[in-house]
């Protein structure tokens, strides 16, 4: 119990080194800044969209003259255009920061593996016998990533669904699969196999949470976005390589 306590602190803490150490490694914060705002003004352009239409997609879905209805009927009607409209605003805002980081991911995905490669080069964490180095071109990282990111998305939505307990663990399996976004960076240089990264993430589970439950709340989580490649990058080498080494 303690020790998960520790792993999650010690996770959670990832992300002010990453800060720190993306200000002293400009070349390399440049790197993650360049994808994020890219991919922050297309959300933001869709999410203007969406307050556009969103009058429209709620009287496409019950539309009805509160004059002409009986007292009750109008009640819910006005319940349903003044309540539920922002309640909709609420879960469209938590879908697109999540599906943000996950769509961010894929067009960094290029420029990570460069931050990624140039890390282990210059820190000598690399290993030659199962380093795969940079070889890998840039549509083959994108598409992996493409196919990680399917099944990110649609787990957590799932369990949105689920009553009671579904939005905690929808919320707890999120953080998991964001941090396992960014550490796989890492980590698939050194385990290729799917079932060999999950076993890793099923044994530090403690620390991708606290590195995870940041970045999926929103507001907060933006802010941590640009720097999250670099703290997942020093987790992955003074944790969990290093424990697996030991």
């Amino acid at each position: 119990m303690f020790g998960a306590v520790k792993d999650f602190t010690q996770g959670l803490g990832f992300h002010g080194r990453g800060m720190r150490f993306g200000l002293r490694h400009p070349s390399l914060l440049g790197l993650a800044l360049l994808p994020f705002f890219v991919t922050l003004i297309l959300y933001v352009f869709a999410f203007y969209l969406f307050t556009l239409y969103a009058e429209e997609l709620l009287h496409m879905i019950w539309q009805t003259d509160p004059e002409s209805t009986g007292r009750y009927v109008g009640w819910l009607y006005w319940v349903y255009t003044h309540v539920v409209k922002y309640l909709l605003y609420g879960v469209v805002l938590v879908v697109m920061f999540y599906s943000f980081i996950i769509l961010s991911n894929i067009l960094a995905s290029p420029f990570y593996d460069v931050i990624v490669t140039k890390y282990t080069q210059q820190y000598g964490h690399e290993r030659e016998s199962e380093a795969t180095g940079s070889t890998k071109g840039i549509l083959t990282i994108m598409k992996e990533e493409t196919k990680k990111a399917v099944f990110m998305l649609f787990i957590p939505l799932i369990l949105m669904f689920v009553p009671v307990i579904g939005a905690l663990i929808g919320f707890i399996v999120a953080a998991i699969f964001v941090a396992w976004d960014y550490v796989d960076f890492s980590l698939s240089r050194d385990c290729p196999l799917l079932k060999d990264r999950l076993g890793q993430l099923w044994r530090h589970k403690a620390s991708l949470i606290g590195f995870g439950f940041p970045l999926v709340i929103p507001f907060v989580g933006l802010i941590m976005v640009p720097f999250a490649i670099l703290g997942s990058t020093l987790l992955y080498h003074e944790k969990i390589l290093s424990r697996r080494a030991s």
